[in-house]
């Protein structure tokens, strides 16, 4: 209600572009560069031609599939960044709908959604965690259920600036599941941004150390390597 009439009095700026109006413009929504074929089938990382391996299977070993609705480029870039880090909340909207979106496109079934934590200390810090607003507001939009209860139980430095391997050791063992029982669940993992899929992979071993099906990584954004 607090946005809504927020929204009335003072008209939303574009996260892409910062033009008055929409929360995420037209205009950026078609200069937002969606991923294109061929994709590696598992990581969904763009590659040369189809069949081509692009290594993931050595670092992607829970996670069933892990997908992402653009490249981490252009307008989205912009929109990400500023909802990550300018307290821009609202932008969960238009962003969680380029998520469903890529989701009723890849035809993905899932029976609930869930998300990358932050530790306490830095949700307190930021004041929110960014892939939990955007895993509710997809769940919301695909009327699944939310589940919380994934907690990440070191802080552990940003994953900016690691290689491959150093991504890995560093959120090794670093969650763990403490919420309902999961029961063979199949879930969509949700993150704002995914670059090797490490942090992704590792929340995955939580689920499925704690009962879950399939699960599924799934992005707004997928950086280029």
């Amino acid at each position: 209600m607090l946005e809504a009439f927020v929204d009335l009095f003072l008209p939303p700026r574009c996260g892409g572009c910062g033009a008055l109006g929409a929360l995420y413009c037209a205009g950026c929504r078609r200069r937002t560069r969606r991923l294109e074929e061929p994709t590696c089938g598992r990581c969904g990382a763009e590659v040369e031609h189809a069949r081509a391996s692009c290594g993931c299977k050595a670092r992607i070993r829970s996670l069933t599939r892990l997908r992402s609705a653009a490249a981490y480029e252009g307008p989205v870039e912009k929109a990400l960044h500023r909802f990550k880090y300018e307290g821009r909340r609202p932008l969960r909207r238009p962003l969680a709908l380029l998520l469903a979106e890529r989701l009723a496109v890849e035809g993905l079934a899932a029976e609930a959604v869930t998300w990358v934590p932050l530790h306490p200390a830095r949700k307190r810090r930021r004041g929110y965690n960014q892939a939990e607003l955007l895993g509710r507001e997809l769940a919301r939009l695909c009327g699944l259920p939310a589940l919380a209860g994934l907690v990440r139980l070191r802080d552990t430095p940003p994953q900016v600036g690691l290689d491959r391997l150093r991504r890995q050791a560093n959120v090794a063992g670093a969650f763990h599941w403490e919420g309902p029982e999961l029961g063979r669940r199949s879930l969509v993992l949700v993150d704002d941004v995914a670059t090797t899929g490490a942090t992704l992979d590792a929340c995955a071993a939580a689920l499925k150390a704690a009962g879950a099906g399939p699960v599924i990584g799934f992005t707004v954004a997928r950086v280029k390597l």
